[in-house]
């Protein structure tokens, strides 16, 4: 178990380039320090009413359904816009009454999921061990972004090396997406600067506060995706390369509501994103449209970046 510390990911503190449509971190840092630099429907069928004189009828092609058990867990990123119960005190009184009636209704849904994974994945249920995993991936993955954001000294580093560096560390810890990201956020790391992050404590149990699975294409569950939220305290430095000048010391508290893919049969668990709690106004039902094929994939890229901010 890791100690009970940790550090915010203040990596927003980091000067880093918007581009591809990865948010920028918008930090006192930013704007004082380390100012970003730029980089710069098929046809449609006919039929006739009328029979046909021919002895043998054509069989209509049964369209194929992309089953996603046969895809790499690896490809499976944030699966929609979930649900997550926000923290009541935040909103009004007369807003309680439908958000107690919310989070009732996710227990449900979390319920649900559960004995669908009993009945039909018939693995174990290890949540403490999965949350374990979950944080040591979380971990890992911010130690090896601060190092590739480091390694490449003083000169701009090539897009080719840093993906082959966070690839080989981080392929058994993240999802693709998420490692695009990381790939594009540590090659526009200003290259005059360097970053170190600790997780000085864990302030609360993990929580999985969704959890999902993943059925094939017969109905079947194969993948699950959960949702931990993870509240730390997190301490972040940035110093000059040269002369090792201080530029940022910050140690500051996050919560988090980290995703994550499992592929239960043989347990292996991948970051893959971030989501952030729903207002008062937002219903269960996700906003997002999942038969828009573009909408979607702006939204897995757009959910992968977990330095991102928060909406406003």
């Amino acid at each position: 178990m890791y100690p009970r510390k940790r550090i915010d990911l203040s990596l927003k503190m980091l000067g880093t380039r918007r581009a591809m449509g990865v948010a920028v971190f918008k930090t006192p840092l930013n704007r004082q320090c380390i100012a970003p630099i730029l980089r710069s429907s098929p046809p449609a069928a006919h039929y006739s009413t009328k029979e046909s004189t021919s002895s043998s009828k054509p069989q209509a092609k049964k369209k194929k359904t992309m089953n996603i058990a046969n895809v790499p867990l690896s490809y499976i990123g944030v699966m929609s816009d979930l649900y997550i119960p926000p923290r009541i005190l935040k909103y009004s009184p007369f807003s309680w009454p439908k958000l107690m009636l919310r989070r009732l209704l996710t227990f449900a849904f979390n319920t649900y999921n559960v004995i669908k994974y009993k009945r039909e994945i018939a693995q174990p249920l290890q949540f403490n061990e999965w949350k374990d995993k979950a944080i040591e991936n979380y971990v890992k993955t911010n130690k090896i972004f601060a190092q590739a954001c480091n390694s490449f000294g003083s000169t701009t580093p090539s897009s080719r090396d840093v993906s082959k560096f966070i690839n080989l560390k981080l392929n058994q810890c993240c999802g693709k997406h998420l490692l695009d990201v990381l790939n594009l956020r540590a090659t526009n790391f200003q290259p005059e600067y360097k970053i170190s992050w600790d997780l000085k404590s864990i302030d609360a149990n993990p929580k999985i506060s969704m959890f999902s699975v993943i059925p094939d294409q017969d109905g079947i569950g194969c993948y699950v995706q959960f949702i931990m939220k993870l509240k730390t305290t997190q301490h972040v430095t940035v110093t000059k390369r040269v002369d090792g000048e201080l530029i940022q010391d910050v140690e500051s508290q996050s919560t988090d509501y980290l995703v994550y893919s499992m592929n239960p049969f043989n347990g292996q668990i991948l970051l893959v994103g971030k989501l952030f709690e729903s207002d008062d106004k937002r219903g269960l039902k996700p906003e997002l449209d999942a038969f828009d094929a573009h909408a979607m994939q702006k939204f897995v890229l757009k959910a992968a970046d977990i330095y991102r901010d928060a909406p406003k």
